[in-house]
């Protein structure tokens, strides 16, 4: 994949691990969805997944900035169609407080997460019928999101191509995700995702001359 290709190009960028699983069956070779949850008889996948450009394997990359260049860093891990259909519920949404916090965790389903860190970032489509296009929501450590939501979690202005296609130009840049989120990047919890986003944004245009950071830029700035 090209964003890998990238990665490993760059002298100033130290990939400490990538990952390129099988090809296996893309979305629209998955059928009937409600054989993965009784509740999905009536979902539907967004156009846009189901088309030739959809991902068809796992991809993931762990990777940071040299000593060269201030601090900054990245991860991600997009599983493949198959394995994001076939998780299952969450175990863990049984333990929220209120009944629709439970509903809302149960629907999720994370095709993207800090697997080699612990920051403890996840990614995730809300497989809910009628949704169109589904939505997508970001739970991080930070202490962001609000009631009736279950702590931590943020939706995100994005469907899942477009945040595909957003991961694979930001490398996975740590926090990136915010930029889509109303969220106040000033928040002093979000301090640390601020100053890498900050370092990554200035530093990638130089890394990668060929691609476009400036709209990313200004919803830095937006947000600070």
């Amino acid at each position: 994949m090209a964003s890998l290709a990238d990665l490993r190009g760059a002298e100033s960028i130290t990939l400490l691990d990538a990952r390129n699983g099988d090809i296996g069956p893309a979305f629209a070779d998955i059928e009937p969805l409600v054989m993965f949850d009784e509740e999905w008889a009536d979902l539907r996948l967004d156009a846009d997944m189901l088309g030739g450009e959809a991902l068809r394997f796992e991809v993931a990359a762990d990777w940071e900035s040299a000593p060269a260049l201030p601090p900054f860093s990245g991860e991600y891990r997009v599983p493949s169609p198959m394995e994001v259909l076939s998780q299952g519920r969450m175990p863990s949404s049984e333990l929220l407080e209120t009944e629709f916090q439970r509903e809302f965790v149960s629907r999720l389903r994370y095709f993207d997460n800090s697997y080699a860190s612990s920051r403890g970032f996840m990614t995730f489509l809300r497989m809910l019928s009628g949704s169109a296009p589904l939505e997508v929501w970001f739970s991080d450590l930070a202490g962001t999101g609000g009631a009736p939501y279950p702590p931590g979690y943020v939706r995100l202005d994005l469907t899942f191509m477009e945040y595909v296609e957003t991961l694979l130009l930001t490398k996975g840049l740590h926090g990136w995700q915010y930029l889509f989120a109303d969220v106040s990047l000033a928040d002093p919890a979000l301090e640390h995702v601020a100053e890498g986003l900050r370092n990554g944004l200035t530093a990638l245009p130089a890394l990668f001359p060929g691609q476009d950071y400036a709209p990313l830029t200004a919803r830095l700035e937006a947000r600070l």
